[in-house]
Protein backbone atom coordinates (compact mmCIF):
# COMPACT_ATOMS: atom_id res chain seq x y z
CA UNK A 1 0.00 0.00 0.00
CA UNK A 2 2.73 2.22 0.57
CA UNK A 3 4.69 1.26 -2.54
CA UNK A 4 1.32 2.50 -4.47
CA UNK A 5 1.30 6.01 -2.63
CA UNK A 6 4.55 6.64 -3.04
CA UNK A 7 4.09 5.73 -7.06
CA UNK A 8 1.36 7.89 -7.41
CA UNK A 9 2.93 11.13 -5.64
CA UNK A 10 5.60 10.54 -7.91
CA UNK A 11 3.59 10.75 -10.89
CA UNK A 12 1.68 13.74 -10.00
CA UNK A 13 5.17 15.25 -8.83
CA UNK A 14 6.18 14.38 -12.69
CA UNK A 15 3.46 15.72 -14.61
CA UNK A 16 3.17 18.75 -12.60
CA UNK A 17 7.37 19.54 -13.52
CA UNK A 18 5.90 18.48 -17.31
CA UNK A 19 3.10 21.25 -17.31
CA UNK A 20 5.43 23.82 -15.71
CA UNK A 21 8.09 23.26 -17.99
CA UNK A 22 5.52 23.46 -21.17
CA UNK A 23 3.30 26.90 -20.47
CA UNK A 24 1.38 26.01 -24.14
CA UNK A 25 -0.69 22.95 -22.26
CA UNK A 26 -4.10 25.52 -21.63
CA UNK A 27 -6.68 26.44 -24.14
CA UNK A 28 -6.42 30.18 -23.29
CA UNK A 29 -2.60 29.78 -24.50
CA UNK A 30 -3.95 28.43 -27.43
CA UNK A 31 -6.33 30.69 -28.30
CA UNK A 32 -3.54 33.96 -27.85
CA UNK A 33 -1.79 31.54 -30.36
CA UNK A 34 -4.49 31.90 -32.73
CA UNK A 35 -5.60 35.70 -32.05
CA UNK A 36 -8.64 34.49 -30.91
CA UNK A 37 -10.76 36.56 -28.83
CA UNK A 38 -13.71 38.82 -27.48
CA UNK A 39 -11.86 41.71 -29.14
CA UNK A 40 -10.37 40.30 -32.24
CA UNK A 41 -13.25 40.18 -34.88
CA UNK A 42 -10.94 39.67 -37.94
CA UNK A 43 -11.26 36.09 -38.01
CA UNK A 44 -15.37 36.02 -37.91
CA UNK A 45 -15.36 39.21 -40.01
CA UNK A 46 -14.29 37.23 -43.84
CA UNK A 47 -13.96 34.23 -45.40
CA UNK A 48 -11.23 32.10 -43.90
CA UNK A 49 -9.04 31.77 -47.21
CA UNK A 50 -5.33 32.56 -47.49
CA UNK A 51 -5.94 33.52 -51.12
CA UNK A 52 -9.40 34.64 -52.08
CA UNK A 53 -10.02 33.09 -55.13
CA UNK A 54 -9.92 30.00 -53.76
CA UNK A 55 -13.89 28.67 -52.51
CA UNK A 56 -14.36 27.28 -48.74
CA UNK A 57 -15.91 23.77 -49.42
CA UNK A 58 -18.61 23.37 -47.17
CA UNK A 59 -20.40 19.73 -46.44
CA UNK A 60 -23.97 20.30 -45.01
CA UNK A 61 -26.57 17.73 -43.21
CA UNK A 62 -30.02 18.20 -42.60
CA UNK A 63 -32.21 15.80 -40.30
CA UNK A 64 -36.22 16.04 -39.84
CA UNK A 65 -36.68 14.74 -36.50
CA UNK A 66 -40.40 16.28 -35.76
CA UNK A 67 -43.40 17.56 -37.68
CA UNK A 68 -45.35 20.24 -35.83
CA UNK A 69 -48.27 21.62 -37.99
CA UNK A 70 -49.34 21.51 -40.84
CA UNK A 71 -51.69 24.08 -41.89
CA UNK A 72 -53.43 23.43 -45.60
CA UNK A 73 -55.50 26.51 -45.09
CA UNK A 74 -52.63 28.71 -45.52
CA UNK A 75 -50.32 25.91 -47.13
CA UNK A 76 -47.55 26.21 -44.69
CA UNK A 77 -45.19 23.37 -43.42
CA UNK A 78 -43.63 23.52 -39.72
CA UNK A 79 -41.21 21.19 -38.90
CA UNK A 80 -38.14 20.59 -36.85
CA UNK A 81 -34.79 20.05 -37.98
CA UNK A 82 -31.56 19.38 -37.49
CA UNK A 83 -28.49 20.58 -39.43
CA UNK A 84 -25.13 19.66 -39.01
CA UNK A 85 -22.11 21.86 -41.41
CA UNK A 86 -18.28 21.99 -41.55
CA UNK A 87 -16.00 23.57 -43.32
CA UNK A 88 -12.04 24.91 -43.78
CA UNK A 89 -10.53 27.54 -42.00
CA UNK A 90 -7.24 28.02 -43.16
CA UNK A 91 -6.60 30.86 -40.79
CA UNK A 92 -7.17 28.60 -37.99
CA UNK A 93 -4.34 25.74 -37.24
CA UNK A 94 -1.58 24.70 -35.02
CA UNK A 95 0.14 21.23 -34.03
CA UNK A 96 -0.57 19.57 -31.79
CA UNK A 97 2.48 19.08 -29.93
CA UNK A 98 3.05 22.17 -29.40
CA UNK A 99 0.26 22.36 -27.08
CA UNK A 100 0.36 19.21 -24.96
CA UNK A 101 -1.47 17.19 -27.79
CA UNK A 102 -4.69 19.36 -27.65
CA UNK A 103 -6.33 18.10 -31.06
CA UNK A 104 -9.83 19.91 -30.63
CA UNK A 105 -11.52 22.31 -28.52
CA UNK A 106 -14.82 24.48 -28.43
CA UNK A 107 -15.17 27.97 -29.07
CA UNK A 108 -17.97 30.57 -29.23
CA UNK A 109 -19.43 30.61 -32.51
CA UNK A 110 -18.76 34.51 -32.43
CA UNK A 111 -14.97 33.51 -32.53
CA UNK A 112 -15.29 32.09 -36.16
CA UNK A 113 -16.65 32.72 -39.43
CA UNK A 114 -19.86 30.64 -40.31
CA UNK A 115 -21.54 30.61 -43.82
CA UNK A 116 -24.89 31.78 -43.23
CA UNK A 117 -27.45 29.36 -44.16
CA UNK A 118 -30.68 30.26 -44.92
CA UNK A 119 -33.76 27.82 -46.49
CA UNK A 120 -35.75 29.89 -49.43
CA UNK A 121 -39.08 28.54 -48.53
CA UNK A 122 -38.93 29.60 -45.29
CA UNK A 123 -41.92 32.30 -43.30
CA UNK A 124 -40.07 31.65 -39.90
CA UNK A 125 -36.86 30.28 -38.55
CA UNK A 126 -36.15 30.16 -34.93
CA UNK A 127 -33.09 28.24 -33.34
CA UNK A 128 -34.73 25.82 -31.00
CA UNK A 129 -31.00 24.81 -29.32
CA UNK A 130 -29.59 28.05 -27.97
CA UNK A 131 -27.21 26.44 -25.71
CA UNK A 132 -25.39 23.72 -28.16
CA UNK A 133 -25.28 26.02 -31.10
CA UNK A 134 -23.25 28.62 -28.63
CA UNK A 135 -20.36 26.99 -29.48
CA UNK A 136 -18.27 25.36 -32.45
CA UNK A 137 -16.17 22.45 -32.49
CA UNK A 138 -12.01 23.35 -34.15
CA UNK A 139 -9.61 21.53 -35.07
CA UNK A 140 -6.31 21.53 -35.54
CA UNK A 141 -6.55 20.96 -39.18
CA UNK A 142 -8.78 24.12 -39.58
CA UNK A 143 -12.14 21.97 -39.18
CA UNK A 144 -14.54 23.66 -38.27
CA UNK A 145 -18.19 21.73 -37.01
CA UNK A 146 -21.27 23.29 -36.26
CA UNK A 147 -24.65 22.33 -35.63
CA UNK A 148 -27.97 22.91 -33.97
CA UNK A 149 -31.32 22.40 -34.33
CA UNK A 150 -34.58 24.73 -36.13
CA UNK A 151 -37.67 25.12 -35.83
CA UNK A 152 -39.07 26.00 -39.29
CA UNK A 153 -41.87 26.88 -41.11
CA UNK A 154 -42.07 27.49 -44.39
CA UNK A 155 -44.34 27.29 -47.59
CA UNK A 156 -45.73 24.08 -49.25
CA UNK A 157 -47.92 23.69 -52.41
CA UNK A 158 -50.01 20.90 -51.14
CA UNK A 159 -52.34 19.03 -53.38
CA UNK A 160 -55.54 18.26 -51.26
CA UNK A 161 -57.35 16.44 -54.03
CA UNK A 162 -57.42 13.25 -52.13
CA UNK A 163 -58.06 14.50 -48.75
CA UNK A 164 -57.83 12.96 -45.88
CA UNK A 165 -55.98 10.00 -48.00
CA UNK A 166 -53.07 12.48 -49.59
CA UNK A 167 -49.50 12.32 -49.47
CA UNK A 168 -48.18 15.76 -49.52
CA UNK A 169 -44.30 16.42 -50.76
CA UNK A 170 -42.68 19.62 -49.30
CA UNK A 171 -39.20 21.58 -50.19
CA UNK A 172 -36.83 23.20 -47.80
CA UNK A 173 -34.25 24.37 -50.33
CA UNK A 174 -31.12 25.37 -48.36
CA UNK A 175 -28.47 27.87 -49.33
CA UNK A 176 -25.53 29.92 -48.41
CA UNK A 177 -26.66 33.61 -49.19
CA UNK A 178 -25.04 36.34 -50.56
CA UNK A 179 -22.15 33.81 -51.43
CA UNK A 180 -22.16 32.14 -54.99
CA UNK A 181 -20.16 29.53 -56.45
CA UNK A 182 -17.03 30.90 -56.88
CA UNK A 183 -16.90 31.50 -52.95
CA UNK A 184 -18.63 28.84 -50.64
CA UNK A 185 -19.47 25.69 -52.57
CA UNK A 186 -21.90 23.08 -50.48
CA UNK A 187 -21.19 19.30 -51.00
CA UNK A 188 -23.52 16.58 -49.52
CA UNK A 189 -22.30 13.57 -47.25
CA UNK A 190 -24.89 11.75 -47.25
CA UNK A 191 -27.62 10.26 -50.20
CA UNK A 192 -30.88 10.11 -49.97
CA UNK A 193 -30.92 6.51 -48.63
CA UNK A 194 -28.97 7.53 -45.43
CA UNK A 195 -30.84 11.28 -44.98
CA UNK A 196 -33.73 9.14 -44.92
CA UNK A 197 -32.68 6.18 -42.44
CA UNK A 198 -30.97 9.57 -39.98
CA UNK A 199 -34.33 11.45 -39.98
CA UNK A 200 -37.00 7.89 -39.17
CA UNK A 201 -34.34 7.12 -36.27
CA UNK A 202 -34.47 10.13 -34.88
CA UNK A 203 -37.98 11.08 -36.01
CA UNK A 204 -40.90 11.36 -33.32
CA UNK A 205 -44.19 9.89 -34.19
CA UNK A 206 -47.21 12.63 -33.36
CA UNK A 207 -49.65 14.14 -34.80
CA UNK A 208 -51.38 13.24 -37.80
CA UNK A 209 -48.12 12.75 -39.90
CA UNK A 210 -46.07 10.01 -41.21
CA UNK A 211 -42.36 10.56 -42.45
CA UNK A 212 -42.27 8.54 -45.18
CA UNK A 213 -38.73 9.63 -47.26
CA UNK A 214 -36.16 12.59 -47.89
CA UNK A 215 -34.72 13.20 -51.14
CA UNK A 216 -31.95 15.04 -51.13
CA UNK A 217 -30.43 16.71 -54.56
CA UNK A 218 -27.97 19.33 -55.48
CA UNK A 219 -28.85 22.52 -57.72
CA UNK A 220 -27.66 25.76 -58.54
CA UNK A 221 -29.54 29.08 -58.48
CA UNK A 222 -28.53 31.21 -61.08
CA UNK A 223 -29.55 35.15 -59.87
CA UNK A 224 -28.79 37.34 -62.58
CA UNK A 225 -26.15 37.28 -65.36
CA UNK A 226 -22.84 36.45 -63.31
CA UNK A 227 -24.29 35.16 -59.96
CA UNK A 228 -24.39 31.20 -59.45
CA UNK A 229 -25.54 29.99 -55.71
CA UNK A 230 -25.34 26.47 -54.46
CA UNK A 231 -28.44 24.65 -53.13
CA UNK A 232 -29.52 21.73 -51.55
CA UNK A 233 -32.87 20.74 -51.75
CA UNK A 234 -34.43 18.47 -49.37
CA UNK A 235 -37.79 16.79 -50.68
CA UNK A 236 -39.84 15.61 -47.68
CA UNK A 237 -42.66 13.49 -48.20
CA UNK A 238 -45.62 12.93 -45.66
CA UNK A 239 -48.60 11.05 -45.45
CA UNK A 240 -51.52 11.69 -43.28
CA UNK A 241 -53.43 9.47 -40.55
CA UNK A 242 -57.01 9.51 -41.63
CA UNK A 243 -58.64 8.11 -39.12
CA UNK A 244 -59.30 10.92 -37.43
CA UNK A 245 -61.11 12.51 -40.53
CA UNK A 246 -63.06 9.05 -41.18
CA UNK A 247 -65.01 8.92 -38.00
CA UNK A 248 -65.53 13.14 -37.55
CA UNK A 249 -66.60 13.14 -41.58
CA UNK A 250 -66.97 10.33 -43.74
CA UNK A 251 -68.82 8.00 -41.40
CA UNK A 252 -71.25 10.55 -40.59
CA UNK A 253 -71.75 11.77 -44.21
CA UNK A 254 -72.30 8.21 -45.15
CA UNK A 255 -74.54 7.69 -42.00
CA UNK A 256 -76.86 10.42 -43.41
CA UNK A 257 -77.22 8.83 -46.49
CA UNK A 258 -78.12 5.73 -45.57
CA UNK A 259 -81.07 6.90 -43.11
CA UNK A 260 -82.51 9.34 -46.03
CA UNK A 261 -82.48 5.56 -47.89
CA UNK A 262 -84.63 4.41 -45.13
CA UNK A 263 -86.62 7.05 -44.72
CA UNK A 264 -88.73 5.89 -47.75
CA UNK A 265 -89.94 3.33 -45.87
CA UNK A 266 -91.44 5.41 -43.18
CA UNK A 267 -95.39 7.22 -43.03
CA UNK A 268 -96.10 10.23 -45.03
CA UNK A 269 -99.40 10.81 -43.68
CA UNK A 270 -98.28 12.71 -40.65
CA UNK A 271 -94.98 15.11 -42.36
CA UNK A 272 -92.32 13.29 -40.01
CA UNK A 273 -90.82 12.37 -42.90
CA UNK A 274 -90.27 15.57 -44.60
CA UNK A 275 -89.16 17.04 -41.13
CA UNK A 276 -86.59 13.70 -40.66
CA UNK A 277 -85.17 14.57 -44.37
CA UNK A 278 -84.78 18.04 -43.57
CA UNK A 279 -83.14 17.69 -40.58
CA UNK A 280 -80.35 15.10 -42.47
CA UNK A 281 -80.04 18.17 -44.94
CA UNK A 282 -78.90 20.70 -42.00
CA UNK A 283 -76.66 18.29 -40.33
CA UNK A 284 -74.73 17.82 -44.22
CA UNK A 285 -74.68 21.53 -43.98
CA UNK A 286 -73.06 21.55 -40.45
CA UNK A 287 -70.34 19.43 -42.22
CA UNK A 288 -69.30 21.41 -45.06
CA UNK A 289 -69.06 24.42 -43.50
CA UNK A 290 -66.41 22.54 -40.68
CA UNK A 291 -64.75 21.52 -43.99
CA UNK A 292 -64.93 24.52 -45.62
CA UNK A 293 -62.59 25.75 -42.50
CA UNK A 294 -60.34 23.10 -42.92
CA UNK A 295 -59.71 23.31 -46.81
CA UNK A 296 -58.48 26.16 -48.82
CA UNK A 297 -59.86 27.88 -51.84
CA UNK A 298 -58.12 26.63 -54.50
CA UNK A 299 -58.31 27.14 -58.36
CA UNK A 300 -56.81 23.53 -58.62
CA UNK A 301 -58.57 19.79 -58.59
CA UNK A 302 -61.46 20.19 -56.11
CA UNK A 303 -61.06 18.13 -53.01
CA UNK A 304 -62.82 14.59 -53.21
CA UNK A 305 -64.07 14.70 -49.64
CA UNK A 306 -65.64 18.41 -50.70
CA UNK A 307 -67.17 16.03 -53.84
CA UNK A 308 -68.77 13.47 -51.73
CA UNK A 309 -70.53 15.86 -49.11
CA UNK A 310 -71.67 17.80 -51.94
CA UNK A 311 -73.01 14.76 -53.52
CA UNK A 312 -74.70 13.68 -50.20
CA UNK A 313 -76.33 17.20 -49.94
CA UNK A 314 -77.34 17.22 -53.56
CA UNK A 315 -79.07 13.83 -52.98
CA UNK A 316 -80.87 14.26 -49.71
CA UNK A 317 -82.32 17.66 -51.52
CA UNK A 318 -83.78 15.86 -54.46
CA UNK A 319 -85.02 13.40 -52.18
CA UNK A 320 -86.54 16.11 -50.17
CA UNK A 321 -88.20 17.35 -53.26
CA UNK A 322 -89.63 14.37 -54.14
CA UNK A 323 -91.08 13.56 -51.05
CA UNK A 324 -92.90 16.78 -51.01
CA UNK A 325 -94.17 15.83 -54.48
CA UNK A 326 -95.25 13.09 -53.20
CA UNK A 327 -97.36 14.76 -50.04
CA UNK A 328 -98.92 16.61 -52.59
CA UNK A 329 -100.36 14.00 -54.62
CA UNK A 330 -101.20 12.58 -51.42
CA UNK A 331 -102.90 15.55 -50.19
CA UNK A 332 -104.84 16.10 -53.21
CA UNK A 333 -106.35 12.60 -53.17
CA UNK A 334 -107.56 12.76 -49.23
CA UNK A 335 -109.44 15.80 -50.74
CA UNK A 336 -110.53 14.24 -53.41
CA UNK A 337 -111.89 11.46 -51.46
CA UNK A 338 -113.62 13.68 -48.74
CA UNK A 339 -115.00 15.45 -51.86
CA UNK A 340 -116.82 12.20 -52.72
CA UNK A 341 -117.89 11.04 -49.49
CA UNK A 342 -119.35 14.67 -48.86
CA UNK A 343 -121.53 14.31 -51.66
CA UNK A 344 -123.26 11.56 -50.80
CA UNK A 345 -124.64 12.67 -47.55
CA UNK A 346 -127.69 10.16 -46.24
CA UNK A 347 -130.19 12.79 -46.64
CA UNK A 348 -129.44 12.55 -50.60
CA UNK A 349 -129.24 9.12 -50.13
CA UNK A 350 -132.35 8.29 -48.48
CA UNK A 351 -134.21 10.88 -51.16
CA UNK A 352 -132.76 8.93 -53.99
CA UNK A 353 -134.11 5.72 -52.14
CA UNK A 354 -137.57 6.32 -52.27
CA UNK A 355 -137.32 6.59 -56.32
CA UNK A 356 -135.34 3.37 -56.48
CA UNK A 357 -136.58 -0.36 -56.80
CA UNK A 358 -138.22 -2.51 -54.32
CA UNK A 359 -134.79 -2.39 -52.46
CA UNK A 360 -134.94 1.33 -51.81
CA UNK A 361 -138.40 0.61 -50.63
CA UNK A 362 -138.03 -1.91 -48.42
CA UNK A 363 -135.47 0.01 -46.14
CA UNK A 364 -138.30 2.04 -45.46
CA UNK A 365 -140.53 -0.74 -44.30
CA UNK A 366 -137.71 -2.14 -42.07
CA UNK A 367 -137.44 1.58 -40.33
CA UNK A 368 -140.82 1.25 -39.09
CA UNK A 369 -140.13 -1.81 -37.71
CA UNK A 370 -137.34 -0.58 -35.51
CA UNK A 371 -139.03 -2.60 -32.46
CA UNK A 372 -138.09 -5.91 -34.05
CA UNK A 373 -134.42 -7.06 -33.45
CA UNK A 374 -133.69 -8.77 -36.96
CA UNK A 375 -134.18 -5.40 -38.81
CA UNK A 376 -131.35 -3.74 -37.84
CA UNK A 377 -129.56 -6.43 -40.01
CA UNK A 378 -131.65 -5.76 -42.62
CA UNK A 379 -131.01 -2.00 -42.55
CA UNK A 380 -127.53 -2.15 -42.75
CA UNK A 381 -127.88 -3.94 -45.57
CA UNK A 382 -130.31 -1.90 -47.38
CA UNK A 383 -128.03 1.17 -46.61
CA UNK A 384 -125.40 -0.91 -48.38
CA UNK A 385 -127.08 -1.77 -51.58
CA UNK A 386 -127.92 2.09 -51.63
CA UNK A 387 -124.65 3.25 -51.43
CA UNK A 388 -123.33 1.08 -53.92
CA UNK A 389 -126.44 1.49 -56.71
CA UNK A 390 -125.11 5.57 -55.85
CA UNK A 391 -121.76 5.36 -56.31
CA UNK A 392 -122.50 3.56 -59.93
CA UNK A 393 -124.19 7.17 -60.80
CA UNK A 394 -121.97 9.18 -63.34
CA UNK A 395 -120.63 11.67 -60.78
CA UNK A 396 -119.15 9.49 -57.91
CA UNK A 397 -117.38 7.22 -60.94
CA UNK A 398 -115.67 10.23 -61.76
CA UNK A 399 -114.50 11.45 -58.39
CA UNK A 400 -113.41 8.14 -57.47
CA UNK A 401 -110.96 7.50 -60.41
CA UNK A 402 -109.14 10.98 -59.77
CA UNK A 403 -108.61 9.49 -56.32
CA UNK A 404 -107.41 6.70 -57.56
CA UNK A 405 -105.25 7.95 -60.22
CA UNK A 406 -103.23 10.66 -57.45
CA UNK A 407 -102.80 7.47 -55.63
CA UNK A 408 -101.16 5.51 -58.03
CA UNK A 409 -99.32 8.38 -59.42
CA UNK A 410 -97.67 9.11 -56.26
CA UNK A 411 -96.85 5.30 -55.20
CA UNK A 412 -95.43 5.13 -58.65
CA UNK A 413 -93.07 8.32 -58.08
CA UNK A 414 -92.12 7.47 -54.79
CA UNK A 415 -91.05 3.34 -56.24
CA UNK A 416 -89.38 4.67 -59.18
CA UNK A 417 -87.25 7.65 -57.65
CA UNK A 418 -86.34 5.03 -54.76
CA UNK A 419 -84.74 2.73 -57.04
CA UNK A 420 -83.07 5.57 -59.53
CA UNK A 421 -81.76 6.76 -56.16
CA UNK A 422 -80.41 3.81 -54.91
CA UNK A 423 -78.33 2.86 -58.33
CA UNK A 424 -77.51 6.84 -58.53
CA UNK A 425 -75.76 6.46 -54.68
CA UNK A 426 -74.14 3.21 -55.46
CA UNK A 427 -72.27 4.23 -58.55
CA UNK A 428 -71.40 7.72 -56.79
CA UNK A 429 -69.90 5.92 -53.85
CA UNK A 430 -68.40 3.21 -56.73
CA UNK A 431 -66.53 6.50 -58.46
CA UNK A 432 -65.34 8.40 -55.36
CA UNK A 433 -63.85 5.20 -53.84
CA UNK A 434 -62.00 4.73 -57.03
CA UNK A 435 -61.14 8.50 -56.96
CA UNK A 436 -59.70 8.29 -53.70
CA UNK A 437 -58.00 5.09 -53.94
CA UNK A 438 -56.22 5.30 -57.31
Amino acid sequence: MEVNMRLWMLLSLTAAIVCAGSPNCSYLSLLEHLGMGSSSYSLSAVRPVRDWRSPTFATVDLYLYVIIDVDEKFQSFTTGVSLSASWTNELLRWDPLDFCGIQQFNVPREYVWRPHFTIMESIETKQSGAEQASQVLLRSGGMVFYGDTYKITSTCNMDLHKFPFDTQRCKLTLLALLTTIDQVRLFLPSNSSDVTTGSLTVFQKQGEWDLISVHVSKDNLTIGPREVLDQLVYTITITRKPQLYIINFLVPVLVFLVLDLMSFFMNESRGEKLGFKVTILLAISVLLLILHDILPSTDKKTPVIGIFCTGVFSFVGCSIVETITVSFLMRMASKCDAKALTSRTPEKMNGEGTDQSADSTGVGHHLERKEDDSSVLHLILAELQVLRTHMSSDHPKHHGKSCLYLKTAAKWINAVYFILYLCAATVFLALIGKEWFN
